[in-house]
């Protein structure tokens, strides 16, 4: 299969240059002033951070978007970033900020980025999300034969660039449509993961254009929400759609895992260490997503992003030392 390992090849050469790019712009943030939070494109203040930065308690901070900032009106994070660049470190800014249709203002201080919010900012982005792509990209190369292993390429390649260009997403926003596009290619990738593993459906790894018309609805998501930006009314439910889609196909391929064992697949060791890899690397931020309303601080990036490392790691295992699984002679005789 000198065409699958062609192709892996192929997409690694666009995915190396974006991690380039991001990891010089990220780089660019130290020793410049920021708001002290993070913000996206559309002017919605995001979840991800660090203790240290907010002086706000608010709860209603995260997910609120921006309407001024010191009385002056702001259509977007650029906005936003523009007038605090000019302005100097430590000085208190007012923002204004509408969550739904509560309509408040909290007063923050200008911080410096420095190396350290670097490090544990955007080098867990950078790092795991280039980490899941070469690592997936490896066990193509070892396994170019089998369904299984480019479905793995394909969910963390999805995950990879959204990790990538997560750390451009609040600012300078230069890959905001590979970010808002990788991310709804999450759910099928992972539908493409359970229609391969751990029972095969030969019919329709043998019929590429299946997985085309897979994928095609969620590129149309994926416009919509770049499209609904300006409008947080629209753009937020359309975000918290593709999360439920992305939640219901990890949840199938999960189902399909346990099937494989209740119905006696051998064997059993690659199956239970999926089921480790879907668990383990998703568990932890399910969790965190699930207890966040009851937090009164940013969410980390490390512990959020740093178990997607589980799911190539121990996937690749299974895949690389042991055989696929079958079902009994039995069930087949039956």
């Amino acid at each position: 299969m000198r065409s699958a390992r062609r192709w892996v090849g192929i997409a690694l050469v666009p995915v190396l240059a974006i991690f380039a790019v991001c990891l010089g712009d990220t780089l660019a943030w130290i020793g410049k002033p920021f708001p002290g939070f993070l913000i996206a494109e559309n002017g919605i203040v995001v979840s991800l951070g660090r203790q240290q930065w907010t002086d706000s308690r608010n709860r209603s901070v995260p997910f609120a978007r921006v309407l001024a900032v010191d009385g002056h009106a702001v259509s977007g994070g650029r906005d936003v970033q523009a007038y605090v660049k000019a302005v100097a470190a430590g000085q208190e800014i007012t923002y204004t900020l509408r969550n739904g249709t509560e309509i408040f203002g909290i007063q923050q201080k200008v911080r410096l980025f420095d190396t350290r919010d670097f490090l544990l900012l955007f080098v867990p982005l950078l790092g795991v999300g280039l980490l899941m792509i070469l690592v997936s990209a490896a066990v193509v190369a070892r396994r170019p034969e089998a369904p299984e292993a480019r479905a793995l390429f394909a969910v963390c390649l999805a995950f990879g660039l959204m990790l990538l260009t997560g750390s451009e997403a609040y600012s300078p926003y230069r890959f905001t449509p590979v970010f808002f596009l990788s991310l709804c290619a999450i759910p099928p990738a992972c539908l493409q993961m359970a229609l391969t593993y751990p029972q095969r459906r030969t019919r329709l790894t043998r019929r590429p254009l299946t997985y085309v018309a897979l994928y095609v609805p969620f590129f149309l998501l994926g416009v919509g929400l770049l499209s609904s930006m300006p409008d947080p009314s629209l753009f937020l439910p359309l975000l918290y759609t593709v999360y439920l889609f992305t939640a219901n196909a990890a949840f199938l391929y999960v189902g399909g895992l346990v099937l494989g064992l209740i119905d006696g697949m051998r064997p059993r060791e690659p199956i239970v260490l999926s089921l480790a890899a879907v668990l383990g690397s998703g568990g932890l931020a399910i969790a965190i997503l699930v207890a966040y309303p009851l937090l009164q601080r940013p969410i980390s990036p490390a512990l959020l992003v740093g178990p997607l490392l589980l799911l190539p790691l121990l996937q690749g295992i299974a895949f690389l030392r042991f055989a696929p699984p079958t079902a009994p002679v039995s069930d087949w005789m039956g």
